[in-house]
């Protein structure tokens, strides 16, 4: 896997080594490790309704998936320095410029993996714990070593990976796999398909020189605009099955629709590129916003005394109504 052919910036970028600290920083991937746990947040608060039922808790969830992803990464690295060397965007990492040997990157993601599993194991819960696992297997070793080579279907597998951070923060605070939790694999599934196909239309020429599978265009639009309509369907169904607040539609009506017109219009060839960077970029924005409203819980304004807000008994006058008390 360490011989092939190399994009013209590879040579280039082997003249720069990268700094030791640097290394292990970019090796973990930190922007798709902060993504993934805004939304383990998102699914973390939407269990517990808006409340912090334990803030040792939290930090062992955020911390363990947060390891757990980050050993994810490294590997996914180790496994894909060949495509990396060919492609433009990638050819500068750390194990594509052999700046760290391999070897090194695996120890580094084992000990990585320990201690995020070890902190979910004795601060969570079984279920967490079992859904890390289940996520990192998927994407370490199901789509990276088989499916991102062999079919774009991959893309697919793969997402499966990527929506287990939402579900862990949700099952660390309920302990059970219910519809709730079933709703935010297929939302976040669907969400991510529209995202790497757009990803894969703005840097064809990278994927085509890695050698990795391609939809057509007009395949890859079609997949798209199907995507983002289940997106948008299953979102809603997420928010009746979990009782979440008005400004929770709002985004998945508002954002989610401005994101589907997005994908609707028809790109000319040469502003193919733009129109998938525009439903990219927009992407991260609605998952983000996704995340914030189903953190705030079923109510937008949580009321200081809740009795105050509960039904009159028969014959008795509402409190609204009482005189003041002098």
């Amino acid at each position: 896997m360490d011989h092939g052919q190399h994009s013209p910036q590879y040579a280039g970028a082997l003249k720069h080594r990268v700094a030791p600290l640097n290394i292990i920083v970019q090796l973990t991937k930190p922007g798709i490790i902060f993504g993934n746990l805004a939304s383990l947040l998102g699914g973390y608060f939407l269990a517990s309704d808006a409340s912090l039922k334990s803030s040792s808790n939290l930090l062992a969830v955020l911390f363990g998936t947060a390891l757990v992803i980050g050993c994810g990464c490294v590997l996914n690295n180790c496994i894909d320095r060949d495509i990396d060397r060919r492609m433009v965007r990638t050819c500068h990492r750390a194990l594509a410029i052999r700046a760290i040997s391999v070897k090194t990157a695996v120890c580094y993601a084992i000990v990585l993996g320990i201690a995020g599993f070890a902190l979910l194991w004795t601060a969570s819960n079984l279920l967490a714990f079992a859904l890390a696992l289940t996520g990192l297997t998927i994407y370490a070793g199901l789509y990276s070593c088989w499916l991102k080579r062999s079919s774009h279907w991959g893309t697919l597998v793969g997402s499966v990976s990527g929506a287990m951070p939402p579900v862990i923060g949700y099952c660390a605070v309920s302990g059970k796999f219910d519809l709730t939790a079933t709703l935010l694999v297929v939302v976040f599934c669907f969400w991510q398909m529209p995202h790497s196909h757009a990803i894969s239309v703005m840097r064809r020429d990278d994927f085509r020189a890695a050698g990795l599978p391609l939809l057509t265009p007009g395949a890859a639009r079609r997949q798209i605009i199907g995507y983002m309509l289940m997106f948008m369907l299953s979102a809603a169904m997420l928010g009746v099955s979990a009782h979440l607040n008005v400004l929770y539609f709002g985004v998945v009506v508002g954002l989610g629709g401005y994101w589907c017109a997005l994908a609707f219009r028809i790109p000319s060839t040469t502003d193919r590129r733009q129109w998938a960077r525009n439903i990219f970029t927009f992407s991260i924005v609605l998952i983000l916003a996704l995340n914030l409203t189903m953190s705030l819980g079923s109510e937008i304004l949580r009321p200081l005394d809740r009795q105050s807000h509960q039904q009159p008994a028969l014959g008795q006058a509402p409190t609204w109504l009482s005189p003041p008390r002098k």
